[in-house]
């Protein structure tokens, strides 16, 4: 039988696929992407992370098992967009995405937690191409280089506790079948954040 991991793996892929599609994100790999577009992206991004990380913190037992403090994407945002010139004033100006899927329930944290972090993991690849895209040797890439060495063992970590926390809770299918739901629907709400 296929675990939750392996099920959202292969239940999201269609949403996957879609969302590479997005405005700001397909135009990642663009010969001529600007560093202007850059910036906006990582903006965006401030703009997702902020509120959804706060809704994170609703599950103090999710947090402590999986150190996310450790995980936390805002302050690498924080640092990257200060290189380019923001002050906590002007981070505090940004727009903020209000469209999320709810998270009332562990199996919907962890369904919305499984999309951002497997966006960690997959974002190793870009970071060289940006360094060298954009000549950025003294920062601006702290968001893209994620956790560095320590990306794939706590990729695997987030998966073990995802795949035993749902089995052992009660009735584990309907956990389940709510956290594939909740992933899709974040990577829905993703995509509609980085069309506007």
């Amino acid at each position: 039988m296929a675990t939750i991991s392996e099920r959202l793996r292969t239940e999201t892929v269609t949403h996957h696929e879609s969302i590479e599609n997005a405005k700001r994100l397909s135009r990642l790999g663009a010969p001529d992407f600007t560093l202007a577009e850059y910036q906006e992206l990582l903006e965006h991004f401030y703009g997702f992370y902020k509120p959804l990380e706060a809704h994170f913190q609703a599950f103090p037992d999710v947090m402590s098992a999986l150190d996310f403090e450790g995980r936390f994407k805002l302050p690498l945002l924080i640092q990257d967009l200060k290189h380019f010139g923001h002050t906590d004033d002007t981070l505090s100006q940004l727009p903020q995405c209000s469209d999320f899927p709810p998270m009332e329930s562990l199996p919907q944290v962890l369904g919305c937690i499984y999309v951002m972090e497997g966006s960690t993991h997959g974002t190793q690849f870009i970071t060289k191409r940006l360094r060298e895209h954009f000549n950025l040797t003294d920062g601006g890439l702290r968001y893209y280089e994620g956790y560095g060495k320590d990306t794939m063992p706590r990729w695997k970590t987030f998966k073990t506790y995802l795949d035993t926390t749902l089995e052992a809770g009660p009735e584990p299918e309907q956990a389940k079948a709510q956290t594939i739901q909740t992933a899709g629907l974040t990577f829905d709400a993703l995509h509609r954040w980085m069309d506007n």
